[in-house]
């Protein structure tokens, strides 16, 4: 299991609520929602430039 590092962003904060209220629709406010959401996307973002 790997480890889990905290980092520290600034964004728009417009694309920031959008992606709230995404996020959160999807991951129903579990523990953790916005972690898993933000690495989902991440990884999404790798796959697409690894194409």
């Amino acid at each position: 299991m790997s480890k889990n590092k905290r980092v520290t962003i600034s964004i728009n904060n417009d694309i920031d609520l959008d992606f709230r209220k995404l996020a959160s629709n999807k991951m129903l406010f579990k523990s953790g929602w916005y972690s898993k959401a933000i690495e989902e996307a991440m990884l999404l973002w790798i796959e697409n430039e690894n194409k």
